[in-house]
């Protein structure tokens, strides 16, 4: 059965709803009640008691009634043009007005006709009128004088034929709701236009807005590319400054050490020596300006923090990104950094956002968490301890991250994205950051799922102790051990820095290798293994090797051989704000003599391993490679 398509105009809804589409009310405003009853036996014959003598006659006679297709009118009378003024203005106000106005023009004492459908006309413009006259007062001329030529009034000449009154009162009254439909139809197409015309301007708003949003991004995007190149020259510049202050620290400390300057020589070689201090605070000062102001952590409402980022993140993830922030009710205030927290939130956002280049959804919420437990807090992380958190979760529902991948997304410089669009820091220093503020990081992901990043903050005031890292608050006093002669394996890529480390090494009777790159050092450890008892390395080596990388291979051969890092970078940079510890397996550039001699006396005299942990990354990266140049 097909069924009748529902109209979706709103003209056809406006009318259809419409109570008065058939309105046969009669309003008759003469001063003669004879005309009244005139008027109702021939527009209501069942008022006046026709029916009744017709049903009679038909009973009697055994005649059949004649049927009437003339409708049943509703009439009400008024004697003077006062009476016809309340009672149109009543049937407006009850919601029933009149459809048709039948008005004698002599209506003495008070208005006559002509002023009578003016008044009516002030208060219903729509009201049809029919002029009962015989142009005794008023000829046609005068009545359109006075009223104006309008498709709303005829003339009904008086004395007047039953059959033209019929006639009139049947034509009117559907011309009057004929009318009332074509107004109705108007009004809904004029409602139709309006509901367009908003639709169309809100669309305009929102491409409007769209066009704003991205030209906003397109600037925050240029000014990103701007810091990011500035961040890069920076952190290069620093990385070879660095080891050239490391280079005119180390000779000119260790002349100071001889002792055997001709006088004023010492004294100036030392105010050179402030100098280069002072050269390698301002290449601190330029990294520092190139990132975010790591301030101590502090009491601070993690859903507020969060809350002020949303703005730069859903420009940074862009429109195909769903973004949900949720919070949990109560939440105690953590120790943290704001704009450490910012960085973690944005880091993992644009994470987020590119393992899912067709869009997605990306959720972030916060909850707490009370680790009562040591047993409890190994459970969820290494680095997890007892006490009162705050989680703070960045979920994506993208492409998700094999076990392979998950155990190296951390390390410095790893990075699964094409070269030239990832740095491989991101998610070291989100971890760096973690570490800084007392808390750590722990990571779900399931291929074609998505990922779960856990951050977990320690809540102010907690009375178990959050356990900052100690490269933060540990000074390096400059002691110098007493130790006997070894043998050391020093690797850097720069043939200077090589140079004074050798010169400040052998100078202390030390028996000094040197190589240049992992491999190259990988090589002469599995040479001289047995004899080797301390390795000093730099992080960042040319090759696909870093210096984490050979410290791992090395500690495979040998977990208890002590090994000394060297950066020109950040510590909390690399993200390794755990595992290197100043002054014992951490050394940054610039240093000098004293620097150098500490360690290595602290990393001999301790004689144990402070090192990578297991298991090794890349290790088979440098076998491999060392095994194909055997051949």
């Amino acid at each position: 059965m097909n069924l009748p398509r529902p109209s979706s105009d709103p003209s056809d809804d406006i009318v259809s709803q419409d109570t008065l589409s058939v309105n046969h009310r009669i309003l008759i405003v003469d001063d003669n009640t004879t005309i009244h009853e005139d008027f109702r036996k021939i527009l209501s014959p069942t008022d006046f008691g026709e029916s009744d003598l017709n049903m009679i006659e038909s009973a009697v006679f055994g005649e059949a009634q004649p049927s009437r297709s003339m409708p049943e009118f509703e009439l009400a009378f008024a004697a003077q043009g006062d009476g016809a003024v309340r009672l149109v203005e009543m049937g407006l106000q009850q919601g029933r007005p009149f459809a048709l106005a039948l008005v004698d023009v002599r209506m003495p004492p008070g208005m006559d006709g002509i002023a009578t459908i003016k008044n009516l006309w002030r208060i219903q413009p729509d009201l049809q009128v029919a002029i009962c006259t015989a142009y005794a007062d008023y000829t046609w001329d005068d009545i359109v004088d006075h009223l104006g030529i309008s498709h709303r009034l005829m003339i009904l000449k008086k004395p007047f034929d039953p059959i033209e009154v019929i006639q009139i009162a049947n034509g009117l009254t559907s011309k009057w709701g004929f009318e009332r439909e074509s107004a109705l139809r108007q009004l809904g197409l004029q409602t139709k236009l309006w509901d367009s015309t908003k639709r169309n301007e809100d669309i305009y708003s929102r491409l409007r807005q769209e066009h704003d949003d991205r030209v906003r991004l397109e600037e925050d995007i240029r000014k990103m590319q701007k810091m990011d190149a500035l961040g890069g020259l920076a952190a290069g510049i620093a990385h070879d400054f660095n080891n050239v202050l490391t280079v005119i620290q180390g000779h000119l400390s260790m002349n100071l050490m001889n002792g055997d300057q001709p006088p004023g020589i010492s004294e100036s070689m030392g105010e050179v020596l402030v100098a280069a201090r002072r050269a390698a605070d301002l290449t601190k000062q330029l990294l520092n300006f190139t990132s975010r102001d790591y301030k101590a952590p502090r009491p601070v409402e993690l859903a507020k923090e969060i809350e002020a980022e949303l703005e730069l993140l859903k420009r940074t993830i862009g429109n195909q990104v769903e973004l949900e922030v949720t919070h949990a009710e109560d939440l105690p205030e953590v120790m943290a950094d704001p704009g450490s927290l910012g960085q973690i939130v944005v880091n993992l956002a644009v994470n987020a956002r590119d393992a899912m280049p067709k869009g997605g959804r990306l959720s972030i919420s916060t909850r707490p968490v009370h680790l009562a437990t040591e047993q409890e807090a190994c459970e969820v992380h290494a680095d997890a301890h007892v006490g009162h958190f705050v989680v703070l979760t960045v979920s994506d529902n993208g492409s998700g991250m094999p076990a392979e991948v998950l155990k190296q997304i951390f390390d410095p410089f790893f990075t699964t994205k094409e070269p030239g669009k990832g740095t491989g820091m991101g998610l070291a220093m989100v971890r760096g950051l973690a570490r800084h503020m007392g808390g750590w990081v722990t990571v779900n992901s399931v291929v074609g799922v998505g990922t779960d990043f856990n951050i977990y903050l320690p809540v102010a005031g907690s009375a178990e102790k959050s356990g900052t890292p100690s490269i933060f608050n540990m000074d390096f006093d400059g002691l110098m051990h007493d130790v006997s002669p070894c043998t050391l394996l020093i690797v850097d890529d720069d043939s200077s820095v090589r140079h004074v480390m050798n010169y400040v090494l052998e100078n202390q009777g030390h028996t000094v290798l040197a190589a240049k790159d992992a491999h190259e050092a990988w090589q002469m450890w599995r040479a001289h293994r047995h004899t080797i008892n301390l390795v000093i390395s730099d992080i960042n080596l040319p090759g696909d090797a870093s210096g984490f990388d050979l410290g791992r291979a090395i500690l495979g051969d040998d977990a208890t051989l002590p090994i000394i890092f060297t950066s020109g970078y950040c510590p909390d940079i690399l993200g390794q704000t755990t595992s290197l510890k100043l002054g014992i397996n951490y050394l940054p550039k610039p240093f000098d003599v004293l620097d150098l001699l500490n360690a290595v006396g602290q990393a001999l005299t301790t004689g144990i391993s402070r090192g990578l942990p297991q298991p090794p990354a890349r290790q088979s990266v440098i076998e491999e490679k060392s095994s194909s140049e055997k051949v």
